[in-house]
Order: C-alpha cells, then structure tokens, then sequence
C-alpha cells in the first residue's frame, strides 16, 4: 500500500508539471515571486510526522516539489489583477547550502536563533504590454540579484533583513527588505502573520515608477522622478498543514501599501495591492525541512 501511494503521488506530481506546460506557464512569470509559497511558511509547518522509512533520518539533504498559483496585480501599483500559476521547488544540503523558489543562498554564521549568509535570487521584470496603463513605457529586465541576509528566530517571533543588489542590467537597482512577526497560537492549521517594510534605491524606483522623457511622449502620461526611499509597508497572513508525512497545503495574503514616490508616480493606479496565493507540496529526504524552506 505504501509503495503504491508514493507512486501515485509521484505520478500526480509529473501530471501537474505537465498540466503547467501545456497551460503556458510563463504568462504569469512574476507570480509565484509574490506568492512565496514555503519560503514565508512558519517553521512547524515543515515539522511534519516522522516517516516511516529510516533512511530518511539519516540523510543530509531535503527537496520539496510542488505548484503554487493564486491572483496578484498585473503590475506593482495596477488595480487590475491577473491569475496564474507554476512549479514550486525549495531544497537544502547539511542546514548550509539552500534554495528556495527563485533564491540560492548559504549559511556562513549558524546559531540556534541567529543565521547570516549570502544569497543570489531571479526576479522577474515588467513589459510594456503587461497592462494598457504601460503602452509606451520601456520595458523592465528580469534581474539577477545578489546580496545577503540576516535572520534572528526565537520562538514564536522571527525577525528578517535582507538587501540586494542587481548584477545583470535588470532594474540595476537595490532593495533591502525588514520584516517581523509571530506564530498565532493556533493547533492546525499553523498561522504566521508578519509585518515588514521595503527601501528602494533611485536606479530601482526609475526603473518601476519613473517616467522620462521619452516614455511620457510615448505614453502621454506626465514626467516623473522616482527618488530613493521606503517603498511600501505590508501585512502578511501564511498558513499551512502537512495533511501526510510528506503532502503539505499552504497559503498566503498579503496587503501592501504603497508609499512614498512610489505611491506619487503617474503608473500607480492603486497605492493598495493585495495578493493571495495557495500550494500544493510533495517532500523528499530528510526527516525535517532546514528552516531556510519555511
């Protein structure tokens, strides 16, 4: 019965992924970079029951395959939203090596609460056809983003500071991102809630909420420069369960507000953008998720 199981659910996986592909997947490209489906998961929720093959315990290494999906602004500041959906992967390697969605990264400094290191993550662009409002307006790169992170836990908080810098002429801007929050006193599902903030560089606010010349002669919406600054402030609710040894559920909403000059530019139709996004997860390896995939 065991052996059936699994293969059943690594014939649903295959389904899934080959669903996605004849779906089209790539139209909604910057999804799951607002989704983070486990990446923003509490810690128990990748706590799931001991498995029943011993190999498991002994090995130093965790994969989790999955799909995450759910509905988000066409652009950052539109009021129009689109839904989309695609493959989700998170993996570890002795609680040193980890990645998780679009992000690789390590841990130089482990302590029991206190974690630092360097990270490389993907960010999707923006193109001028996403939405009517950005006719005109020149495309933005996908952005390769290299940069560090510090992170402190102690149950039930957990704080993070993360900041990067663009290295491939995407935005060729930087962000650092703040955030905190704590575990709800709930049994299942686990729920983790999380206030936190993003600063902007110039190069970065140009790029998405700036408007030249040229653009505005083209668009025929007015000039405007975006300056460095605090960019948004947001709320995040994340839920999961692990309904199996190796099946979890999850989700996430998330309420930003713009601010700033980004909440001034002529793009921004709406300083209020919502999100909400839900995943469905398959794990391989060891017996518990390195932190770094919650």
């Amino acid at each position: 019965m065991k052996k059936v199981f699994q293969r059943s659910s690594l014939l649903l996986i295959a389904i899934l992924f080959a669903a996605m592909s004849l779906s089209g997947v790539a139209a909604a490209d910057g999804l799951l970079d607002d989704v983070g489906f486990w990446a923003d998961a509490s810690e128990e929720i990748d706590e799931a029951p001991g498995y029943e093959d011993p190999k498991d315990k002994s090995r130093e290494w965790a994969l989790s395959v999955g799909v995450a999906g759910g509905i988000s602004p066409d652009y950052e500041g539109s009021n129009d939203y689109e839904t989309g959906f695609g493959p989700n992967f998170a993996g570890s390697w002795k609680g040193i090596l980890f990645f998780k969605g679009k992000t690789l990264g390590a841990n130089i400094i482990r302590e029991k609460n206190f974690k630092v290191g360097p990270i490389l993550s993907w960010t999707s662009g923006r193109d001028d056809d996403d939405n009517d409002k950005l006719e005109g307006l020149d495309d933005v790169d996908s952005s390769i983003e290299a940069g560090g992170f510090v992170t402190y836990r102690k149950k039930p908080l957990r704080f993070r500071l993360e900041a990067r810098q663009d290295v491939n002429s995407g935005h060729e801007g930087a962000l650092v991102e703040l955030s905190g929050g704590t575990t709800l006193p709930f049994g299942k599902p686990l729920v983790f809630v999380a206030l936190g903030t993003t600063w902007a560089s110039d190069d970065y606010m140009e790029s998405f909420f700036g408007v030249d010349s040229k653009q505005s002669a083209n668009s025929g919406l007015k000039r405007y420069k975006a300056e460095s600054g605090i960019k948004d402030v947001n709320l995040s609710i994340t839920a999961g369960h692990s309904f199996t040894n190796r099946w979890r559920i999850g989700g996430k909403a998330e309420y930003k507000r713009l601010v700033g000059d980004a909440a001034d530019s002529p793009i921004v139709d709406d300083e209020d953008q919502f999100m909400v996004g839900i995943g469905l997860s398959y794990h391989f390896g060891s017996k518990v998720l390195s932190a770094e995939l919650e």
